[in-house]
């Protein structure tokens, strides 16, 4: 197998983001094997709210969250920055992935 064909590999994720005013569905599909040691070294580079969005940015293929206009945000960090997604949004994604690959790892070992 090719790594490069292991890297390309996504899953699609329906993620509930919950609100006081509501929960809220966000289709998201991932990098299911994203995190490389690159990965993690440029990780340990960023700090704050940077790494958050780089962590997105490498993991999230895409997403089906729309701007005010009904467009899709791309996701790179300049639109989620201009589209002003909340940082819990962008935790709860990113919460969520981890989750799924965890279960998927302990339904392989059952």
């Amino acid at each position: 197998m090719r790594v490069s064909e292991l890297t390309k590999e996504t899953k699609k994720l329906e993620v509930v983001y919950k609100t006081t005013s509501g929960t809220f569905p966000v289709l998201v599909e991932y990098r299911t094997q994203a995190v490389t040691l690159s990965f993690l070294k440029e990780l340990a580079q960023a700090q704050g709210a940077d790494r958050i969005v780089y962590q997105l940015t490498q993991v999230v293929k895409s997403w089906d969250l729309l701007d005010d206009e009904d467009k899709i945000i791309p996701v790179n960090a300049e639109a989620i920055e201009a589209a002003g997604v909340p940082v819990y949004l962008l935790n709860s994604i990113l919460g969520a992935i981890a989750d799924d690959r965890l279960i998927g790892d302990e339904a392989k070992n059952a």
